[in-house]
């Protein structure tokens, strides 16, 4: 059984469905929830996220050893997580 709200973005599956089509999930728009149910009942939701963006702050955070420095070599950050 499959419906939507009109609220909100949300598609209803019963467990049996979601556990045997694992599509549901790949194919699920960003922003879009999955609500599994079981003898009419609520028991989950899922939802898909977009990746997070990376940005220079975030890289400088994430970075491991001496970030003290006045400028951020971004290359070098991004050659030593290929190791």
């Amino acid at each position: 059984m499959i419906g939507y709200r009109s609220d909100a973005i949300m598609k209803t599956v019963s467990v049996r469905e979601f556990y045997r089509n694992a599509r549901l999930v790949d194919g699920l728009p960003e922003g879009q929830q999955l609500v599994v149910t079981a003898n009419g009942k609520a028991k989950f939701v899922v939802s898909r996220n977009g990746r997070p963006k990376m940005t220079r702050k975030l890289a400088e955070e994430r970075a491991v050893g001496r970030v003290g420095g006045s400028k951020f070599d971004g290359t070098a950050f991004l050659a030593s997580l290929k190791k």
